[in-house]
């Protein structure tokens, strides 16, 4: 009897032994829309995490100003706008190294801090001051008195003229709902963000509104003024927004403003006041700054109060000498012509709770995940 040997390769070859190893392209398929579904909720459960849940920055902000005098001796005035605590925000172990006069004095949402002394010729001063705060990121909301003026018009906030008064009523006609958001809405799209940015500190409401153009004083304002005429108190809010930077990776400016000035909203509805900056409008994804503050905003008060203070600070400074350097929250006079300075501001993130917020939602999520898996392989698979 005739034996065939038959090889190994061409078992392989044998169609029915082929179609045995043919490959399962709709498992294949569903297994990888499997993955990039989760890797979307993954995607998008870290940045709702990290841009929505309640969390706790901590920002460490050092000021260094170096006073030269080439000729003659000086007499120096430094005066610097300190932030306050606040409903979101807190400031804590505030130190000066001043080698002269210096005096702390309080105000409603800033201190003043003024520091004075003498430079000798050919020599140099150094200011160094140094504090921690800590910014919320949600959505805060306070209990604070209302005060006459955050319910009348004012210089720039024109709620009582009729252009405005007839544009609250058409923005809330037939409105339910929270009519601040109503204003909300409408301001940050009705007004294009002017290419001069917020430099633009003499826009006016009635001026934003007709030109439909402004920068963050303009939003404000506009909002400000609407919220007025519609019997909802409101007032503009001058700040700075800090940088998101990593941590403990220093962020150096060439000023003494730690970070970049700005003008947001405070309103008071139901008794509480709420947080909005209409200028933002809305975040890159999507989502509103109405209610919602993305914990980098240090408030400095009132713009009117603000501004109050400021020109007393520089009255104090300018009274024996002359100013030389003038900033947001600094003023630098000296009575000599001969003198020159140098700022530098220095921000540090000590402390980021988002990131421990994205952790914990991906551990949550991943947990999730895992249960289904188990429950759909004993269900399909029981073997």
């Amino acid at each position: 009897m005739n034996t065939t040997k038959i090889s190994t390769p061409d078992i392989v070859k044998n169609t029915t032994i082929q179609g045995i190893y043919k490959p399962n392209y709709t498992r294949y398929l569903i297994t990888a829309a499997s993955l990039v579904a989760i890797l979307a909720l993954l995607s998008i459960t870290a940045l709702g995490a990290y841009t929505l849940l309640p969390a706790k920055i901590h920002y460490r902000i050092t000021k260094t100003f170096h006073i030269y005098q080439t000729t003659g001796d000086a007499e120096i005035n430094l005066g610097l706008m300190l932030p306050k605590s606040g409903p979101y925000q807190s400031v804590h172990n505030l130190s000066i190294q001043w080698d002269g006069d210096q005096e702390i004095k309080s105000r409603a949402y800033i201190d003043l801090l003024e520091l004075s002394g003498q430079v000798n010729a050919d020599g140099e001063k150094t200011a160094l001051v140094d504090y921690e705060v800590t910014l919320a990121q949600g959505n805060p909301s306070w209990q604070a008195p209302v005060a006459k003026f955050d319910m009348l018009p004012q210089e720039g906030i024109e709620s009582n003229h009729e252009e405005i008064k007839t544009a609250a009523s058409s923005v809330l006609s037939g409105a339910s709902g929270n009519p601040a958001a109503r204003i909300f809405q409408f301001v940050s799209s009705y007004l294009d963000y002017s290419e001069n940015g917020c430099e633009e500190t003499n826009v006016s409401a009635l001026e934003a509104f007709r030109t439909r153009v402004g920068a963050c004083i303009g939003y404000s304002r506009l909002m400000v003024a609407l919220c007025r005429a519609s019997g909802i108190p409101a007032k503009m809010i001058i700040g700075t927004i800090l940088p998101d930077i990593l941590f403990s990776l220093p962020h150096d400016e060439a000023s003494s403003v730690p970070g970049s000035g700005h003008a947001w909203v405070e309103y008071n509805l139901q008794d509480s006041w709420h947080f909005a900056d209409p200028s933002w409008g809305y975040t890159n994804i999507g989502f509103p700054t109405f209610n919602h503050n993305d914990g980098r905003h240090l408030s400095l008060g009132d713009f009117d109060q603000f501004t109050a203070s400021k020109a007393e600070l520089f009255n104090w400074a300018t009274e024996d000498a002359s100013p030389k350097n003038v900033q947001l929250t600094s003023i630098f006079a000296s009575n000599s012509g001969q003198t020159e300075i140098a700022t530098e501001t220095s921000i540090r993130k000590t402390w980021d709770q988002r990131w421990l917020n994205v952790i914990l939602a991906l551990a949550a999520v991943a947990f999730i995940l895992s249960k289904v898996r188990d429950r759909v392989i004993s269900k399909y698979y029981p073997d």
